[in-house]
């Protein structure tokens, strides 16, 4: 996935727009991966005391996310299973950020709790997450591209401990049940007309043939709905989109 691709840098500044500035600013991205979203926030707000801390369970990630950040003192990393219970004392962040991870915990509940704890009082959470069962493209064959869309929405990966392809358009039921934040959902939609790299429907177009190997779907399912994307773009009629879901709320104190 190309991070720098204008589409999803235009998705990632509609997100890091709710962050809301403050003198003493820490804040904490719950799978962070290679800290994308973290460094493009420390960009956005200069403050020389405010403290960006990124977690996240894979070494590999972490690693490219310092290498990433340099010598920008501000960025910090921890390696940790979101999962569990966060390594930080009570009432330590203002901001408790995070994109795309939800999906990929068995109780998001707990992590809502977690959030609220090492949040000071009115603190903001901003959690976001796409709804993969979204994703639309047009297509000559739409009982294909239903099978292609299903499995890739419904797919768990070998690292995710769960999956859940609709997190995005649950955001708002998860929090409000907790009760724990005062808040609301906001959406975006992420469109492409043109099938190639960068785009982010090309990519998750290429994503598709992992659900291949997994034996999801057909190889002959996939190789249809590639020449069929090429003959649209070609046409001018190609189209894809996806919509991203963002919870945005206050600590109740």
């Amino acid at each position: 996935m190309d991070e720098s691709a204008e589409d999803l840098k235009a998705h990632r500044d509609w997100l890091l727009s709710f962050v809301r500035p403050a003198d003493d600013m820490a804040v904490v991205d719950l799978g962070c991966g290679t800290g994308e979203d973290l460094l493009a926030m420390a960009k956005r707000i200069p403050n020389r005391t405010a403290r960006f801390i990124g977690v996240d369970a894979s070494e590999q990630k972490l690693s490219a996310a310092s290498e990433r950040a340099g010598h920008e003192d501000r960025i910090s990393f921890l390696q940790h299973r979101v999962g569990e219970r966060l390594p930080f004392d009570d009432a330590t962040f203002n901001v408790v950020y995070s994109s795309n991870l939800l999906e990929c915990l068995d109780h998001p509940e707990s992590f809502v709790a977690e959030a609220a704890r090492v949040l000071r009082p009115g603190g903001m959470a901003v959690i976001a997450h796409w709804d993969w069962d979204s994703q639309l493209f047009d297509a000559t064959d739409k009982a294909r591209l239903r099978r292609l869309v299903q499995a890739f929405s419904d797919w768990q990966q070998p690292w995710m401990d769960h999956s859940d392809g609709w997190m995005g358009r649950r955001l708002n039921g998860i929090f409000g049940a907790t009760r724990l934040f005062d808040g609301a959902t906001h959406t975006r939609v992420l469109t492409n007309t043109i099938f190639a790299a960068p785009w982010y429907g090309h990519g998750r177009a290429q994503d598709f043939s992992a659900l291949v190997k997994q034996e999801l779907v057909s190889a002959e399912d996939y190789a249809g709905f590639l020449k069929d994307q090429a003959a649209l773009h070609a046409q001018g009629r190609y189209f894809y989109s996806i919509t991203g879901f963002a919870y945005v709320g206050v600590r109740v104190t």
